[in-house]
């Protein structure tokens, strides 16, 4: 058989076929599926969306195409299916990424999509690429031996198993795709999300006895027994109510630092300027080590593994484009109850001027607590704040409204949260409409914000308030940002991240991802204006 073409196409928050926000974000789910059909030495290619349908593209070179969709991009996904229509593409289709738990919609809907990998694609994948003549074909009764895959027989959805979690030493193993240059726009200016630890520890879930979760109170997912907050005897998903991350990825798993820093060397090799060390809870990371061989279950204890995080922290302040200053690394998401004074000094010593984002989600500890499942308070989130502006780092909260069950007492508190926050040393809010996801206990929850309507108002207009207060200080600033030219514009993404710039003043055509500095001169809502001073580094 002839070597198999196969391309991996990232239409990742695509929506329908546009990105809303985070323009800059390069995930790390299709580089790591293409890096694993690489590595069973597969011609292979990735492309951004905006690739597929801005360059020519010869589809039908290729023998088989894979997909990876959030749950919001059908837009996105109509549109490819659409291509391969009319560029007469036959070869097989394969959907991938968080909305694969959507399977059962997805190849009912699509009958283009010959299958879905659900959950983590490394072990099903593999397996798929090695019997490939058989996928070719379609022969579905040999596939169906493959775990986590969802295809048609007849008339009928089968789903071949339960989704597979890929063990710690195998996520140390697969090497992501590197090659960024020929996969993404403005491939510099990027932000580059490097897995450190798959999975979510909180396997709380809500205790709610209605509206089909059906909480018979045995407080299993409060065990003090990791392994026992595993399952539940109602079967209601883990984690936050809204939130289908433990669900779809189980307990956290950590990547080798060796494993890590490689990635991030040939990244930096190919051009990546930006690198985000991602995981749903950074402070998660080695924190597994601790309680092994017992599931990290527990989303607030034990402390977190300084000492794993400072040997991964150390090993890639060592690299010399991250010492001169020419690559920023950067992390994400923390939960608050796991922030400390040595935390904060921690990420300060290697991390200072850079974001963090915390989740609070309401002002009020019962409703986050019993009805969330998330064990995080207000005071919790306020202290986080205050430890880790005071150690050099810029911090984020994230609300939600709309969330099911959220009355009018629990907006009334977390207003009060908001106009408390504005007082710390806090960056920005970011407020999150509640979207209802597969794999969440919410998953079948009705909701409406009537009847609060005043008060969802309300709560928008103060964070605009506070955001817009903060952006302030921007004005007349000095900052470094990597250009992104685009319909005869500059963008400037900042170097430590923050909003967006609109660079005025450069018209030229050629520093596309080139480093410059700006001076900020006004502020809007989702973005900020900059005059452009002087390209620094190209």
């Amino acid at each position: 058989m002839k070597a198999m073409k196969v391309l991996v196409i990232d239409a990742l928050a695509r929506a329908r076929g546009k990105r809303y926000s985070t323009f800059d974000v390069v995930g790390a789910g299709p580089r790591i599926v293409a890096g694993i059909i690489r590595e069973k030495e597969f011609t292979t290619e990735l492309k951004a969306y905006e690739l597929l349908f801005g360059e020519d593209t010869d589809i039908a070179s290729y023998d088989i195409i894979s997909i990876s969709i959030m749950s919001t991009d059908k837009g996105a996904l109509e549109n490819i299916l659409a291509l391969l229509e009319r560029k007469r593409f036959s070869g097989p289709v394969i959907v991938g990424g968080p909305a694969s738990f959507e399977y059962n919609m997805l190849l009912k809907t699509y009958k283009r999509i010959d299958c879905v990998i659900v959950g983590e694609a490394e072990i099903p994948l593999s397996m798929l690429l090695e019997r490939i003549d058989l996928l070719i074909a379609r022969d579905w009764s040999e596939l169906a031996k493959i775990p986590g895959l969802a295809f048609r027989s007849g008339k009928k959805i089968i789903l071949s198993s339960k989704p597979v979690h890929t063990p710690s030493d195998t996520l140390s193993k697969i090497k992501p795709w590197t090659a960024i240059e020929r996969s993404y726009p403005s491939y510099k200016a990027m932000r580059y999300y490097v897995e450190v630890l798959r999975g979510c520890s909180n396997f709380q879930r809500p205790l709610m006895k209605k509206y089909g979760l059906n909480c018979i109170g045995c407080f299993s997912c409060r065990s003090k027994y990791l392994d026992e907050r595993i399952t539940c005897p109602k079967n209601i998903p883990p984690g936050c109510g809204f939130c289908s991350v433990p669900y779809m990825f189980g307990p956290p798993r950590s990547r080798e630092v060796k494993s890590i820093v490689n990635e991030v060397v040939e990244l930096i090799e190919h051009g990546a300027k930006r690198i985000v060390l991602s995981a749903p809870d950074f402070l998660d990371y080695g924190r597994d080590r601790l309680v092994a061989p017992k599931p990290l279950t527990d989303p607030c204890r034990p402390a977190p593994n300084l000492d794993a995080i400072e040997a991964l922290l150390a090993e890639l302040s060592t690299l010399h484009p991250v010492r001169r200053r020419d690559v920023v690394i950067m992390i994400e998401n923390i939960k608050a109850c796991l922030v400390n004074e040595a935390v904060a000094s921690l990420l300060g010593k290697y991390l200072k001027n850079t974001t963090v984002h915390i989740g609070l989600e309401t002002g009020d500890d019962y409703f986050n607590e019993k009805i969330l499942g998330k064990p995080i308070t207000v005071n919790h989130v306020y202290q986080a704040v205050k430890l880790l502006s005071k150690h050099g780092l810029r911090p984020y909260v994230y609300l939600m409204y709309g969330l099911p069950f959220m009355s009018r007492s629990v907006y009334v508190k977390t207003i009060k949260a908001v106009k408390e926050l504005t007082a710390l040393p806090l960056e920005k809010i970011t407020l999150y409409k509640y979207i209802r996801l597969p794999g969440t206990a919410f998953e079948k929850v009705k909701y409406s914000i009537t009847g609060k309507e005043d008060l969802v108002r309300k709560l928008k207009n103060l964070v605009r308030a506070f955001n817009e207060e903060r952006k302030k200080n921007l004005i007349g600033k000095t900052i470094e940002v990597y250009l992104a030219y685009s319909r005869h514009k500059y963008y400037g993404y900042p170097a430590h991240h923050g909003p967006v710039v609109f660079v005025h003043g450069l018209t030229s055509k050629g520093f596309d991802g080139c480093k410059a500095l700006v001076r900020i001169t006004g502020i809007r809502e989702r973005y900020v204006h900059g005059e452009f001073i002087k390209i620094l580094s190209c």
